[in-house]
């Protein structure tokens, strides 16, 4: 084995060395992903089964989750016969979610339950959006390694807009300063979140919380906090996935 040879070799080997500890440190979490898809959506018919490039919102984020390697299994909780069939299509594990928690008026928080009483060795979870279409490998492992150290982890991204709001009949500025505009290169901004996932405890969930004052937060970038909500979304989204291929 000559020198190249031998460099190429270590290089290669580092990189596998480094690929297995991230992964038995993703495994070590025993972590369950969970998804969050309902047949009757409002906005867009169907919405978890729209496709993109050939692949559904649901397909998507299923992929996604999983290349991450950071979870034990891949929950979609649903009510819809398709999107059962979809779900296992790309691996993942079926919750068959009561009629009564799929409604239009079921908060996320009240499914989260539904589906924790259903599972109760399930200590730790990452709700994820898959209208969400932008989710990417390295926000869930920044994710998961901050969970490690906090009871909560969700993801967030930044705005730069001023905002302002009513006291009573009048408008007052209030994120800044009338006498301190602040310019946007001086600024760092406000964080908001972005709906991609929430990482969270069991114990805060039974609570009826997802978050408490031990969170950590995944900043995302801007340009990948697109949410599919409207027909205009699915549009900006399709715009941005054919240009990049």
């Amino acid at each position: 084995m000559n020198a190249l040879q031998f460099l190429c070799f270590t290089i290669v080997l580092q990189w596998d060395n480094a690929q297995v500890d991230a992964n038995l440190h993703c495994s070590a979490n025993d972590l369950h992903a969970l998804i969050l898809a309902r047949g009757g959506s409002k906005g867009i018919p169907y919405k978890n089964l729209v496709e993109i490039n050939g692949l559904s919102l649901l397909a998507r984020s299923i992929i996604t989750i999983s290349n991450s390697t950071c979870f034990k299994h891949i929950w979609v909780s649903t009510d819809d016969e398709k999107i059962a069939l979809e779900a296992k299509k790309y691996g993942a594990l079926v919750h068959i979610r009561p009629e009564e928690y799929a409604r239009d008026e079921t908060s996320s928080i009240e499914a989260i339950k539904e589906f924790l009483g259903a599972h109760k060795t399930i200590q730790n979870f990452a709700l994820f959006q898959c209208t969400s279409v932008f989710l990417r490998e390295k926000y869930i492992e920044q994710a998961v390694d901050k969970f490690q150290s906090h009871d909560c982890v969700f993801s967030v991204k930044r705005s730069h807009k001023l905002r302002w709001k009513f006291v009573g009949e009048q408008i007052l500025p209030d994120n800044f300063y009338l006498r301190a505009r602040p310019r946007r290169q001086d600024w760092r901004g406000d964080i908001v979140e972005a709906g991609m996932f929430y990482l969270s405890k069991r114990m805060l969930a039974i609570k009826g919380l997802l978050q408490n004052e031990n969170c950590a937060v995944v900043e995302i970038a801007a340009e990948d906090g697109l949410e599919i909500d409207t027909y205009r979304d699915l549009t900006i989204a399709r715009c941005i996935m054919n240009s990049k291929s």
